[in-house]
Formats: C-alpha cells, sequence, structure tokens
C-alpha cells in the first residue's frame, strides 16, 4: 500500500495552480468563513477518480 506522501506527492504533481486559486476564490475560506483554512489543488473530479483507481488495492 502506498503511504501518504507518496498519495500527496502525486496529487499536488497533478494540481493546477490557476484553477486552484479560482476554487479558493469561490468558497469562502477566509479567517471565520464555513471553509476556513481548506486548500485547494486544482484537479477535476475525473482525473481524481483515475487517481482513486491507481491507488486503490495497490501493494507497496
Amino acid at each position: 500500500m502506498p503511504d501518504s506522501k507518496e498519495i500527496t506527492d502525486y496529487l499536488n504533481a497533478l494540481g493546477d495552480g490557476e484553477r486552484a486559486a479560482h476554487a479558493q476564490g469561490f468558497f469562502k475560506t477566509g479567517k471565520g468563513e464555513y471553509g476556513e483554512g481548506d486548500r485547494f489543488l486544482g484537479i477535476k473530479v475525473p482525473l481524481l477518480r483515475e487517481t482513486v483507481k491507481t491507488f486503490r488495492g495497490r501493494n507497496s
């Protein structure tokens, strides 16, 4: 099974900074707002689903 660092690194590599910035502005992530502290990577859902399939059931 992959460790959390491997998965985190993989997801960070897939991220799109421009898309993440847009999401950050769309959701209420400021101090005291419902999404305070949330961070976005800017990964489209279909790509994220494919990533899950890549790691699901994988042994190290």
